[in-house]
């Protein structure tokens, strides 16, 4: 199996599993269709460009898949949120935290007395999503190696995420500021919403942005663009806790999932078949 196959596969079995969800549970979806047309857009360029500019027709199909994935994986979460019967776990992430020795609202209220940082820390926070385009825009064309391994890794990363927060669902910290996940949780938990529209985050534990902290850097071992992009994503991590409302140990969990999803990622990624050796097969037998 080549690796566009095995990204193929992880987004293909993500919609399957949403399907059996919305019908398990008698939900349904109100398609974003521009989401479809984009969808559709990217892949036919990646065809197209296919044999002209193997590098822009390398970079579609990479966009491709990451935003058929992110439509598909943000359903999941909604719907795993929707099916778990367990109770908010709200009250033991917090007591976690205690034992851990760390005080939320200690460190909320530092930050929010310090302006110049509760800005440094919100733009951080906020990078998640230009990080993530520069970083397949750039390796997709630099070294696609590499950003395939991004998203496969990042891909990973919701699929264990999503377990747990069936096992531990959580609305996170409220605080006196708008909180757009809150109302589609508490919707989701007693039942009220049955369609799935415009959706958004709403993992608390573990924290996906904590995990993209982690794989960013990675992304970028070796080069020299590295510590910058360490430097960024540690202020990314560290902001979780108050323009996410996380917890820590949200944060914790988050980064440990990240490594998991490396390690699972490069052990896959080592038993791929090159695309090159697919191709040169099928010359040969073409030419037999």
């Amino acid at each position: 199996m080549t690796v566009q196959n095995l990204l193929w596969l992880i987004v293909a079995g993500t919609a399957a599993i949403d399907v059996v969800l919305l019908i398990a549970q008698g939900m349904t979806v109100a398609v974003e269709w521009a989401t479809v047309a984009g969808v559709l857009f990217l892949y036919c360029l990646s065809i197209i460009y296919r044999y002209r500019s193997a590098k822009l027709a390398a970079v579609s199909l990479l966009a491709t898949q990451l935003v058929a994935f992110s439509y598909v994986g943000a359903i999941l979460t909604y719907l795993a949120m929707a099916a778990t019967s367990q109770p908010m776990a709200d009250d033991t992430l917090a007591q976690a935290d205690a034992a851990l020795g760390f005080d939320w609202f200690s460190w909320f209220g530092f930050v929010s007395s310090h302006p110049k940082l509760k800005l440094l820390l919100a733009l951080a926070y906020n990078s998640w999503l230009a990080q993530g385009l520069v970083l397949l825009g750039y390796q997709s064309v630099a070294e696609p190696k590499r950003a395939q391994e991004f998203l496969l890794a990042a891909m990973l990363s919701i699929i264990f995420i999503t377990p747990l927060m069936v096992l531990l669902p959580a609305v996170g910290h409220h605080i006196a500021l708008a909180e757009p996940w809150r109302d589609d949780i508490l919707a989701l938990r007693n039942h009220s919403m049955r369609q799935i529209g415009a959706m958004q985050g709403i993992v608390t534990f573990p924290s996906f942005h904590t995990a993209l902290g982690v794989l960013f850097p990675a992304m970028y071992r070796d080069r020299k663009w590295f510590l910058p992009v360490l430097a960024l994503n540690l202020l990314m991590i560290a902001s979780v806790m108050t323009e996410g409302a996380h917890y820590a140990v949200d944060m914790l969990a988050g980064a440990a999932l990240a490594f998991l999803a490396l390690a699972a990622t490069r052990f896959m990624l080592a038993r791929c078949t090159p695309e090159g050796v697919i191709f040169q097969d099928r010359l040969a037998r073409a030419l037999d």
